[in-house]
């Protein structure tokens, strides 16, 4: 096509855009570019009367967005959904009139990025549009494409909004189009959207670090071009094919910035590149030679070849230090690159382990809403369904496979059993063990992220009541619940009285042994006439055996261990998993609510502790069915139990802090509502001993501190006795894997 002759439109900035378009189009055909000609000239009157914030003609947004997807080289009925998504929702036009002029799959498209508005809340249409985006996308992925392409557009143009605004539109993509966009693998564009987030979420700690590489762009340079060289000679002294790739690490440099996980002075000396290697054997080989060269540990070496990560990624990722540089290596196939960036878009030109790993968020995404469809009708009810959807959206996930290779997607704390049930409702109802990796394990077993996992069954087998103890899946609870809701009232008996009894001879204890006095404890506690109803309780998901057990051991015990609760307003009570239990919170790991946290079943009763409490890994190596996941109730604004309750949390700020910062420091804690207990300097930096009533107040705390400290590295603390802070003063290591 000729671009000199093309159509004038309204407005010369207009005839611009449409000529930068035209410029990325030539992979269409003649016919498919004149279709993208038609849809300018129909957007282009469709909002003649509408104007950017700016004072731009509107059009000049989507057809902004079409000329970025275009250099993705997207079809052409995407195309044109771009130039034309915002007409439904700010003009006259209708999907139908879209319908007749550019066919279905147009008007489908724009349906799904069309803004919901049926609602006086912002936050009810929010969440009502967030669920028709999810939905349509998981009909046609075009939908997110052309979403996450217009959000990229519109962020970078966001100047022209109050400054509220623009943080309240960073956040939001943060919390769901970003990683919406990455378990699709979309990674290209997530990378572009997520770091003009950082810039408008917060501008000053966005222009500090943007400053110091700007500063330090010379030798940044400098070190990165003798990096490159020393590659390509590795990459010629192995006599592999392939080539060096420097990898624009800055969306990762700010996000570790942006969440506290290192300084600047540190993060400036982080490189990444990519080795683009023909085949896998030379992946292989590239990286044995860096983990011999370097002695590389097993936790800085990722392998995701055979394995991928959520969004289908393939790569073998190693990461090693050389003098005061940090330097990650990143090592794949063309393919791979490919499919790292474009994710969903390669369809079949992906590897086929990669497409499985798709599949499974995927179908994920469709059962939460399959799960939840009941909810969703409307668009208040669409709010709990979508928050649903965006806090699995940021739960981190494994995925394991079948020895046929076939990839599922669980939640971490996910065991075998879990697995089972996630494969299908009657594997899991007839599993009587597992195989993983290989290797025999129980059902309770805990997985790993990459772990081959083959479930043993039995035809003649059936669920338990005791395997509600350790099942971190609702799917494999609610298979459970229903198979157990089916028995007859003998049957359920019959259950909970043989979960009882594993649950008793776990501590020792037997059935039979029991007496009138402890039976009478355990009725009464539970508000109940005899045996028969307690062991039909345990069948129902309301009391776990093992905390039931827990009632039978000594007062004192239990008193000795709840002495750290605070007296009137018992934490426990937030624990959504837990009601009526008794529990106590690990002084070991110290969890505050918010955090991510498991349940171990001691002979005490519930202890909650972090997920990566590192005393929990001791104790699932020796029994994993005495850990089980626990999630916190959901707190709303007016929740007064919430504000009642308290947890003490400590900070590590890096910094020797003057008297005068000192007060500042006790001010701010008070102004974020928290509570001040004391504050100690040690040599280099300054421990702060604080109350919260959650990790997002703790969150709000060291942003408003770094902030004001002109951002120095600030840690939260787990383990807070002078034996654990002088090891982590001599061990900086040990100190990374205990804070946060």
């Amino acid at each position: 096509m000729n671009l000199s002759n093309l159509p004038k439109l309204s407005h010369p900035e207009v005839d611009i855009a449409q000529f930068d378009l035209m410029r990325v189009l030539d992979y269409l055909s003649d016919a498919e570019q004149q279709q993208v000609l038609n849809a300018c000239s129909f957007g282009d009157k469709a909002h003649i009367k509408d104007k950017r914030k700016s004072g731009e003609p509107y059009i000049t947004h989507p057809i902004a967005v079409a000329e970025i997807l275009g250099s993705f080289r997207m079809d052409v009925d995407t195309i044109v959904a771009a130039i034309l998504h915002d007409t439904v929702e700010d003009t006259p036009v209708t999907e139908e009139d879209l319908t007749a002029e550019f066919g279905k799959d147009v008007a489908q498209i724009v349906n799904g990025v069309t803004k919901l508005k049926s609602s006086n809340e912002k936050h009810v249409n929010k969440a009502a549009t967030f669920y028709r985006i999810i939905t349509a996308t998981l009909e046609d992925p075009r939908v997110l494409i052309v979403k996450l392409a217009d959000r990229l557009h519109n962020m970078t143009t966001i100047e022209a909004v109050p400054e509220k605004k623009q943080q309240a539109t960073a956040k939001e993509t943060l919390d769901f189009y970003v990683p919406f966009a990455r378990i699709l693998g979309l990674n290209d564009l997530a990378d572009y959207i997520e770091i003009l987030c950082y810039r408008s979420l917060n501008a000053p700690m966005y222009n500090k670090l943007s400053d110091k590489l700007m500063q330090h762009g010379l030798g940044r340079t400098f070190q990165q071009e003798a990096i490159h060289n020393y590659l390509n000679v590795v990459l010629g002294r192995l006599d592999v094919k392939g080539y060096v790739k420097d990898v624009d690490n800055r969306v990762t440099l700010f996000r570790q910035f942006f969440k506290n996980r290192g300084e600047i002075t540190d993060l400036l000396w982080h490189y990444e590149f990519m080795l683009v290697m023909d085949k896998i054997e030379d992946c292989d080989q590239i990286a044995n030679y860096f983990i011999k060269k370097y002695q590389i540990p097993a936790k800085y070496i990722e392998d995701s070849i055979r394995h991928p990560r959520a969004g289908g990624n393939q790569s073998l990722t190693i990461t090693y230090k050389s003098d005061h540089d940090t330097i990650k290596v990143v090592i794949l196939t063309k393919t791979m690159l490919k499919t790292t960036r474009l994710g969903i878009l390669m369809g079949k030109a992906a590897s086929p382990v990669s497409q499985s790993v798709i599949q499974a968020s995927l179908r994920n995404l469709q059962n939460l809403i399959a799960d939840n469809e009941h909810m969703a009708q409307g668009p208040s009810a669409a709010v709990e369904v979508v928050d649903k959807l965006i806090d699995y959206l940021h739960e981190r996930k494994i995925i394991c496979y079948t020895p046929k290779g076939d990839a599922y997607e669980l939640s971490r704390g996910s065991t075998a059993l879990d697995f089972a049930y996630t494969v299908s409702t009657h594997i899991g109802n007839i599993a009587i063990g597992a195989q993983i990796n290989g290797v025999e394990a129980k059902l309770g077993t805990v997985l790993k992220t990459g772990q081959v996992v083959k479930i043993h069954t039995d035809k003649t087998a059936e669920p338990k009541a005791e395997w509600l103890g350790f099942v971190a899946t609702n799917k494999a609870r609610r298979a459970l619940f229903e198979w157990l809701k089916g028995l007859s009232a003998e049957q359920r008996e019959h259950q909970g009285k043989a979960a009882f009894e594993r649950a008793l001879k776990n501590q020792g204890l037997v059935l039979a042994e029991l007496d009138d006095g402890q039976w009478q404890t355990l009725l009464n506690w539970r508000g109940l006439q005899n045996q028969s109803e307690f062991f039909k309780e345990l069948t129902t998901g309301k009391l776990l055996p093992q905390i039931a057990v827990s009632r039978l051991l000594t007062q004192e015990q239990l008193a000795k261990n709840q002495a750290h609760a605070h007296a009137d307003n018992q934490p426990q009570s937030l624990i959504a998993d837990a009601a009526n239990m008794e529990m106590t919170f690990s002084s070991c790991c110290h969890p505050v609510y918010g955090d991510p946290i498991v349940g171990h079943i001691s002979k005490n009763g519930l202890v909650v502790h972090r997920h990566k409490c590192f005393s929990i890994d001791e104790i699932r190596r020796v029994n994993d069915y005495q850990v089980i996941p626990l999630r916190w109730r959901l707190s709303t604004s007016d929740d007064e139990l919430t504000k009642r309750v308290y947890f003490d949390a400590a900070l590590r700020i890096k910094q020797n802090l003057t008297d005068e910062q000192v007060s500042n420091v006790i001010f701010i804690v008070r102004d974020v509502q928290a509570g001040f207990e004391y504050i100690e300097h040690r040599n280099g930096y300054t421990l702060l001993f604080i109350v919260v009533q959650s990790r997002d107040q703790i969150a709000t705390l060291i942003h408003r501190l770094r902030n004001l400290l002109s951002y120095p590295n600030i840690q939260r603390l787990y383990q807070w006795n002078d034996e654990v802070l002088l090891s982590q003063a001599q061990h900086p290591a040990h100190a990374l894997s205990n804070a946060e």
